[in-house]
């Protein structure tokens, strides 16, 4: 490719242009500004997210719930967030999962769990609701993927945004259904 007579010259002869200058300018700005939000380099080690090698939770969750393909992220959310808002609750899954190692099926499981029933029923709860604990202090671990969502996913998928539009919360509520007798 050539460059045509002339421009060549004008090039040489006025060093750096007005149009360069703002270019470079900017060019270093966005670099700049934009060098803290570059991902990080990741290394092999880094690529992946280390396997947790525990999994007597997720055992635990599978026997409760007699389902064998839950989540292993989302059992670890459960965990933590049982051993952050109900620590006591939290010390007697131990105990659960050396019962479920020697009682089969879920029903027997939680009949079997004496004192430790609670926190049996508690872990069922969290997986089919999604959240750990109760009122304003609950934990959302898991909308979407809540077993309650699995019976109806074959036509519905859960709402992720209030239906009702603006300030729905306002309106009158709607007048109770009665069946007929």
């Amino acid at each position: 490719m050539s460059i045509p007579e002339g421009v060549d010259e004008n090039r040489h002869r006025h060093g750096l242009t007005r149009r360069g200058f703002l270019l470079a300018v900017g060019s270093v700005s966005l670099l700049a500004a934009c060098r803290d939000k570059a991902p990080a380099v990741a290394t092999p080690a880094a690529a992946a997210p280390a396997a947790r090698t525990d999994t007597a939770f997720l055992s635990l969750s599978r026997a409760l719930t007699d389902k064998n393909d839950l989540d292993p992220a989302t059992a670890e959310r459960i965990e933590k967030a049982f051993a952050t808002l109900q620590p006591d609750l939290h010390a007697q899954f131990p105990a659960l999962v050396t019962l479920a190692g020697q009682v089969s099926g879920a029903t027997a499981l939680v009949a079997a769990a004496g004192e430790a029933q609670p926190a049996a029923l508690a872990i069922i709860t969290a997986w089919y609701t999604g959240t750990v604990g109760k009122g304003v202090h609950a934990v959302t671990v898991s909308y979407r993927d809540a077993l309650m969502q699995r019976c109806v996913d074959d036509g519905l998928s859960p709402p992720t945004y209030v239906q009702g539009g603006p300030a729905w919360w306002t309106a009158a509520p709607p007048a109770p259904i009665r069946a007929h007798a």
